[in-house]
């Protein structure tokens, strides 16, 4: 069947016929008009304002976050640094709706979270530090005075020192300059000296080192606890925090020893004996101090030559090791005798203060209205706290009080509770007050403030008696009432020397926000002279800054504290408090 299959009848062909292709007919497609195309709808431009605010808020988120950390200076910049970009921008603040709430919103914000800092104890306002001495010498030439040279070689033969002096054109060229544009200076730390030559003789006595070696402090400083260089090196011994931790002195939140005169002199008079160990030579010492013993110690090797005034000439030196020395040198030649240089000045009387454990945090607004002196008197004696409160993580804290005082505080603050010392105040009676018009005043009850001072709610109280104020913690105290709105007037206040933003606000109960936001400041800094709008509420304080209380900034007032202005402690920085620039970390003072 298959053979049958496959020889099966003739095979099919296949037939391809070509025919002719139909005729062309062109067809007309319809094509689309250009001038009816339409573009993709796009999205509109962003709203530079809107952008600006919400740069702004991650500004101040940031903050918030460190804030929260308890990096309060950190916060603080990044607050400033929200408020700038409103007030910088090339918009009208005042003319946009969006800006100006948002401006405020932000500034109220931002005094609420200020005020709760303040009530804690810690701060947000940077210290009042003034800048170093030495940090003017830099780069600075000192032409010779001949009558100046013929002086200092007369004094040489007559003055004791047991550091080595000298007269030569650039020691003798300082002392020229001193007795000139650096009188001022002079006159300042000579005056200031009265207070710590007890104390820094002491020690140096102690540690067999040159009694002239007060006249480093002085060249370093002036014997300003609150003095700081731009590369950070803080006190009088203007030490910088690596080299103030490798002698043992502390730093954290609460205190700041290198602002400590006592505990700092005994770290700089070791370090300055560690380097004339290494050394065997006081200007090189000295020279160490300023710029570190390797930079010394590479200068020699450098050279062959371990004299500084060979390195001075060589150049080998820091040029600020080169001023820094003479400039000591010139500060021990004046200060051996004043007189015979043109100055006449009288020193301070010695530093003398009572000393008490701080066994538990405490507010220095309370000490010093149980003491009835001024807290700035507080803050002096105390320059190395960093906050309102003695420290909380120190139980042997000292703190320093004005000769006289310690048996009244330790009587009062007994009867305050450990834990309530943040957030109590004390009131001095004022002629006709009573305990419930006491009690009104700071809006306790009356049964609590008499159950404070263990009297009986109706109990009769005399003038000038002092109770303690049992303030509840928190915002349903003082940071409730910064939140009030009411009635304002507007004053205007100008700015005086020695002004900042912070002191101003506490002076009229208000907050450095809101005078930056009344005055449209771009900035921390205030100018002298400037007349600034201050707007204060029916409570607040006249024109000449007499309080009626000091609410929002001190969450109690007294019958003192309404009759004289209360600054606000170690508040306040210069227009050139900001972190040292990258030439300054590497300068000299660096190492120190």
């Amino acid at each position: 069947m298959l053979a049958l299959a496959s020889c099966g009848g003739p095979a099919r062909r296949r037939v391809s016929i070509n025919l002719p292709p139909p005729p062309y007919t062109p067809t007309e497609l319809p094509l689309p008009s250009f001038t009816n195309l339409t573009r993709p709808p796009q999205p509109p431009p962003p709203d530079p304002i809107v952008q600006l605010i919400s740069q702004a808020d991650q500004v101040y988120e940031a903050g918030v976050k460190d804030y929260s950390a308890g990096e309060f200076v950190k916060a603080r910049e990044e607050f400033n640094q929200a408020l700038a970009l409103l007030l910088e921008s090339k918009f009208d603040l005042a003319g946009d709706e969006r800006l100006r709430n948002e401006f405020e919103t932000l500034t109220e914000n931002i005094s609420s979270l200020e005020v709760a800092a303040v009530e804690r104890g810690d701060m947000l306002s940077e210290q009042r530090y003034e800048p170093a001495p030495m940090d003017s010498f830099s780069g600075l030439t000192f032409p010779v005075d001949p009558k100046v040279r013929d002086r200092v070689q007369q004094e040489l033969g007559t003055v004791r020192s047991d550091l080595p002096l000298v007269s030569n054109d650039v020691v003798d060229g300082v002392i020229t300059y001193l007795q000139g544009r650096g009188s001022g200076y002079v006159k300042t730390a000579l005056k200031r000296l009265g207070q710590f030559q007890q104390l820094l003789s002491e020690e140096l006595r102690e540690q067999g080192l040159p009694q002239d070696l007060v006249y480093l402090a002085a060249a370093e400083s002036a014997f300003n606890p609150f003095a700081r260089s731009r590369a950070g090196a803080k006190g009088i011994w203007q030490l910088m925090l690596g080299r103030g931790i490798e002698y043992g002195l502390k730093r954290d939140r609460w205190v700041d020893e290198r602002e400590d005169p006592a505990k700092s002199t005994q770290a700089a008079i070791r370090h300055l004996k560690d380097l004339y160990t290494m050394f065997g030579d006081w200007y090189l010492a000295m020279a160490a101090y300023n710029c570190g013993p390797v930079a010394v110690q590479r200068a020699i090797e450098k050279t062959g030559y371990a004299d500084f005034w060979v390195l001075y000439k060589l150049h080998a030196l820091p040029r600020e090791t080169e001023n820094y020395v003479p400039a000591i040198l010139a500060m021990a030649l004046i200060g051996k005798d004043p007189k015979a240089y043109g100055f006449e000045i009288e020193p301070d009387a010695p530093l003398a203060t009572d000393e008490v454990v701080a066994s538990a945090p405490t507010d220095l607004r309370l000490v010093a209205q149980i003491i009835d002196r001024p807290v700035e008197e507080l803050i002096r004696l105390n320059p190395g706290l960093l906050r309102w409160t003695t420290p909380a993580n120190d139980p042997g804290f000292i703190l320093h009080l004005p000769l006289g005082t310690k048996e009244s505080f330790e009587d009062a603050v007994t009867r305050i509770p450990p834990d309530k010392r943040v957030w109590w105040r004390a009131h001095k009676v004022a002629e006709g007050e009573t305990l419930a018009s006491v009690a009104r005043q700071f809006r306790v009850t009356t049964v609590a403030l008499a159950g404070a001072n263990q009297l009986p709610p109706d109990a009769s109280i005399e003038e000038g008696a002092r109770l303690v104020v049992p303030l509840a913690p928190g915002p349903e105290s003082s940071l409730a009432r910064v939140r009030e709105r009411g009635p304002r007037r507007l004053l205007r206040y100008r700015v005086k020397d020695g002004d900042t933003l912070d002191r101003i606000a506490d002076r009229f109960d208000v907050t450095p926000y809101q005078i930056r936001k009344w005055n449209k400041l771009r900035g921390s800094s205030v100018t002298p002279g400037r007349s600034l709008r201050i707007y204060v509420g029916a409570g607040g304080r006249s024109a000449s800054g007499v309080s009626r209380s000091r609410r929002a900034r001190t969450s109690a007032s007294s019958s003192q504290a309404k009759r004289r202005t209360t600054k606000s402690p170690r508040s306040g920085a210069t227009a050139g408090s900001r972190p040292a620039s990258a030439r300054a970390a590497s300068s000299p003072r660096a190492s120190r």
